[in-house]
């Protein structure tokens, strides 16, 4: 799979979910499926995606929250998963994409192999596989008890290309609209 097929997967699979995503290839490959949708873009922000995320899934929990998360963004806040089967956020799904590499900074390897789903299964509380086709990620998306973790292995290391620039206002005002428009429905 692509970054980009993980994304318009978990959109198709989650259409009603808020995501949340920090920089590089996640937030690369979540803006160019969703066209730019409104979701929580943290650029510059390195590591924080699955903390923020857990911080609305505790706000919003009527709603389903996604941090699409790099492999190489997990191993720099791999400690969140520890919060995260602590506090149990019934709403919330990590999907991680694994490619062993930090793909934004030129492609260096990993230099170790992170294996987060076992991770997640080492942690009471916190449900978590590995997929690698677009079936298996949907069926994830649908079926794992949550809070979960989705590690996503992408098989092409393809760098969905830079995003451009947004306003971090206009991001977090549209986030905010597309977060309590639904819950009011």
């Amino acid at each position: 799979m692509k970054a980009r097929d993980v994304a318009r997967g978990s959109l198709t699979a989650l259409p009603d979910a808020l995501f949340v995503s920090a920089l590089g290839t996640a937030t690369s490959a979540l803006r160019h499926a969703s066209s730019d949708g409104p979701h929580l873009y943290l650029g510059g922000a390195m590591g924080s995606a699955l903390a923020v995320a857990l911080g609305v899934a505790e706000e919003r929990i009527e709603r389903t929250v996604v941090a699409l998360l790099g492999d190489g963004e997990l191993l720099m806040s791999a400690n969140t998963l520890w919060s995260l089967a602590t506090y149990r956020a019934d709403n919330l799904v990590a999907i991680v994409l694994t490619d062993g590499r930090y793909s934004i900074t030129g492609g260096q390897p990993l230099g170790t192999d992170p294996r987060f789903a076992e991770v997640a299964h080492a942690l009471p509380g916190l449900s978590g596989t590995r997929v690698a086709t677009p079936d298996d990620l949907q069926r994830a998306l649908l079926e794992l008890p949550r809070p979960a973790l989705v590690e996503a292995t992408t098989d092409e290391h393809e760098w969905p290309g830079p995003s451009p620039f947004v306003d971090p206002m206009e991001v977090r005002i549209r986030f905010a609209a597309e977060a309590v428009r639904r819950a009011a429905r």
